[in-house]
C-alpha cells in the first residue's frame, strides 16, 4: 500500500482484498521436557516458532503462539511453566516522571510500517470520517478514513505485536468498535465492520428512540403533561446544530450572535448531543428530550473554551434569568473568579449541574464545588453491541440489575448523583445521531430532571417561588433524596445513587428495593456465595463491602471477574 492519502480513493486492480481483523494469538514461553515441547509442532491450535535447547540445568524453552485460554490450561496442568513472551522496548511510560506515554525522543529509529484499514458499516457502506486509533502502552496512533472508508497509519517498527487494541469511532449512525489484541497485517487493508444503529434500533430514526437512560431514570413513567414548560435552560458547550431535525426551533437563543451562525453552528458535536438529551423535539422522529417544552439557550464556548468564556456565558445566564445551567465541562485546576461567578448565579436562583469529568481520577472543577450538583456516569449491561467500545467501560461488578460504574468517570466524595453516561444516543451535526460516552452526557439527564422539578413539583412552585439560593439548595435536595443507591458501586462513583424522576416529583416514594435481578448477574452472586467469596445467598441488593474488578479494556465477563478478584486469575486480561 504505497498510497498514504486516506482521502484518496483506491481503485487499483492490484489492491489486495481487505482482510477482516480478528484477535491475534499471543506468544508464550513454555519451559518443560524437550520431548513434550517438540510435539507441539503437531498441535493445530499452536504455532511453534522454535525450541531453545536445555543447557546446564536450564530447561528447554518453546516459543509458541496460542490462544490465552489454551496457555492457561497448559499452565494449570503443572507439566510446563508458562509465561508470556513479552516484547522488549526502548521506552515505556514514565512511571516516576508523571508522564503517561513514552518520550518520543528515546524511541529507536526505524522505517515505519504503513498499516491500512477499511472501515465499513454492517450494511456494507464505507464510513468516511471514522477515527481509527491504534492503542499501545507507549502511545496512541490515529488516522481518519477518507470518502472510501480507507485510512493508513504509519506504525513504528516493531509496534504491531505490542498493540493493546484498535478503537474505531465512526462519525455518526454506527457503533464504535473495540478490537482487543488485534491480528493486523501490513500486506492488505484490515477490514473493520461497525454495527449500524438501524440493526440495533429497528425503524430508527423514523420511529423515535426510547433509550435505556430514560427508562433508568423513570422518565418514561411520568405523566405526559410533564414537559418542562416555563423553565429556561442554558447549555454552555459547543453550540447547537440548527440544522438538526430534533433541534430546529427548539433552541431559541444563545451566545454568540454572529454572521457565521454563532451558537447555531456546532463544529464538534457535544453541545448538540446535550441539547438533544435535554430538550429534543417531540415530533415522532429521532429522539425526544427530557423536557421538550422547556426554553433552551445555547452558549457556545467550545472548541477552545477558557475560563473567561465561561464567565461571559454565566453573565448571559444571569441576564436572561436562566433557571438551570448544564455544564458538561471540566478543568484540572480551579478558578477563584469562576467559582465566584457560579456562586453569584446560585444566589440569583440559577442551578448549575456539572459533569464530574472523564479522567478516571479526581472530580474536576467546577463539579468539585459544593454549590453545584456533580454528576458521575454509569452504564448498563446489554445496552450496546458486545463488540462495541462501550463494553470496555465497565468498572467493578454491576448491580444485580446490570448498572455499572463507568471506568472513565471521575470520582470522589464530591459526587452528588450518577446518571447514564455510556452508549448514549443523541443528536449530532448536521442531522445525524451518535452513541457517545462521558459524564458530559450524564449531566444533561440531571439538568432535564431539575427543569422538570422546577416546572411541576408543587413544593418548588408554591414554597420557593423566588429566585434565590434556597430554591437551588432545595432543588438539589429533592434530586438527591429521590436516588436509589446502587450497591455494590462505591458511593465515590455514584454519590447518593441514581435519581428517580417519579419519586423526585413527589408522585411516589423513592424505590428502596432492587428490581428483579439480571439472570446472568444473579447467577454470579450465587456462584460467589457458594465459593465463599461472600457470606450471603443471592442478595436483592449487593453487599456494599464487596469490591470486584473488571480490568479496563475488557468486556464484562462475570466468571472471570470473580476469579480474578479471588486471586484465581491475574488481573491482566492478556495473561488469563
Amino acid at each position: 500500500m504505497n498510497d498514504r492519502n486516506p482521502g484518496k480513493k483506491r481503485r487499483d486492480d492490484d489492491t489486495p482484498a481487505a482482510r477482516p481483523v480478528g484477535a491475534r494469538r499471543e506468544r508464550y514461553l513454555l519451559a518443560g521436557p524437550e520431548r513434550f515441547l517438540t510435539q507441539l509442532e503437531t498441535d493445530p491450535a499452536t504455532t511453534l516458532h522454535r525450541v531453545i535447547p536445555s543447557a546446564d540445568g536450564f530447561p528447554a524453552v518453546a516459543v509458541v503462539e496460542m490462544e490465552a485460554d489454551r496457555a492457561a490450561m497448559l499452565g494449570a496442568t503443572g507439566a510446563v511453566h508458562v509465561e508470556p513472551d513479552l516484547p522488549l522496548q526502548y521506552a515505556r511510560p514514565g512511571a516516576g516522571a508523571g508522564t503517561r506515554f513514552a518520550d518520543p525522543g528515546v524511541l529507536p529509529p526505524g522505517d515505519p510500517a504503513p498499516i491500512g484499514f477499511l472501515v465499513r458499516g454492517s450494511d456494507g457502506r464505507p464510513l468516511p470520517g471514522a477515527e481509527v486509533y491504534l492503542m499501545s502502552e507507549a502511545f496512541p496512533l490515529r488516522g481518519v478514513t477518507g470518502e472510501d472508508g480507507v485510512a493508513v497509519i504509519d506504525t513504528p517498527a516493531g509496534a504491531l505485536p505490542a498493540l493493546d487494541g484498535v478503537y474505531v469511532k465512526p462519525r455518526h449512525d454506527y457503533w464504535a468498535v473495540w478490537l482487543g489484541r488485534p491480528d493486523l497485517t501490513a500486506d492488505a487493508p484490515n477490514l473493520i465492520t461497525c454495527p449500524s444503529f438501524a440493526e440495533t434500533f429497528p425503524g430508527f430514526p423514523e420511529r423515535p428512540l426510547d433509550g435505556w437512560a430514560r427508562r433508568a431514570l423513570r422518565f418514561d413513567a411520568l405523566p405526559p403533561t410533564f414537559r418542562g414548560d416555563g423553565v429556561r435552560i442554558a447549555i454552555i458547550d459547543s453550540g447547537a446544530a440548527g440544522t438538526h431535525p430534533d433541534l430546529a426551533g427548539r433552541v431559541t437563543a444563545g451566545l454568540p450572535e454572529s454572521d457565521d451562525g454563532g451558537w447555531r453552528v456546532d463544529t464538534v458535536g457535544p453541545g448538540s448531543h446535550a441539547a438533544g438529551i435535554i430538550g429534543g423535539k417531540d415530533d415522532g422522529y429521532g429522539i425526544v428530550g427530557v423536557v421538550p417544552e422547556a426554553e433552551l439557550h445555547a452558549c457556545k464556548i467550545f472548541p477552545d473554551g477558557r475560563f473567561s468564556d465561561l464567565i461571559e456565558a454565566l453573565d448571559y445566564c444571569l441576564a436572561q434569568r436562566i433557571d438551570v445551567v448544564n455544564l458538561s465541562l471540566t478543568s484540572a485546576q480551579p478558578s477563584l473568579l469562576v467559582a465566584r461567578k457560579i456562586e453569584q448565579a446560585r444566589q440569583a436562583g440559577i442551578a448549575c449541574v456539572c459533569a464530574a469529568g472523564n479522567s478516571g481520577g479526581p472530580v474536576g472543577f467546577p463539579a468539585s464545588m459544593p454549590s453545584v450538583l456533580a454528576v458521575a456516569a454509569i452504564g448498563k449491561v446489554g445496552e450496546y453491541p458486545p463488540e462495541s467500545y462501550h463494553a470496555t467501560q465497565v468498572y467493578g461488578v454491576p448491580t444485580v440489575d446490570g448498572y455499572f460504574a463507568a471506568s472513565f468517570s471521575s470520582h470522589g466524595p464530591e459526587i452528588d448523583v450518577c446518571a447514564p453516561g455510556v452508549a448514549i444516543v443523541s443528536a449530532v451535526p448536521a442531522a445525524n445521531y451518535a452513541a457517545w460516552d462521558g459524564t458530559s452526557f450524564a449531566a444533561p439527564y440531571v439538568t432535564g430532571l431539575a427543569a422538570l422539578l422546577l416546572a411541576h413539583h408543587p413544593e418548588l412552585r408554591e414554597l420557593f417561588p423566588g429566585r434565590d439560593a434556597t430554591r437551588v439548595d432545595r432543588l438539589f435536595e429533592l434530586i438527591r433524596g429521590s436516588c436509589r443507591p446502587l450497591a455494590p458501586i462505591d458511593r465515590n462513583r455514584s454519590g447518593a445513587g441514581l435519581p428517580d424522576a417519579v419519586a423526585a416529583l413527589g408522585l411516589l416514594p423513592p424505590v428502596t428495593t432492587t428490581p428483579p435481578a439480571h439472570p446472568m448477574l444473579a447467577e454470579l452472586w450465587q456462584m460467589m456465595a457458594q465459593s465463599g467469596l461472600i457470606g450471603v445467598n443471592v442478595p436483592t441488593v449487593a453487599e456494599p463491602g464487596i469490591s470486584l474488578t473488571v480490568p479496563a479494556g475488557e468486556p464484562l465477563d462475570p466468571l472471570r471477574a470473580a476469579m480474578r478478584s479471588a486471586g484465581l486469575l491475574p488481573l491482566d486480561p492478556q495473561q488469563a
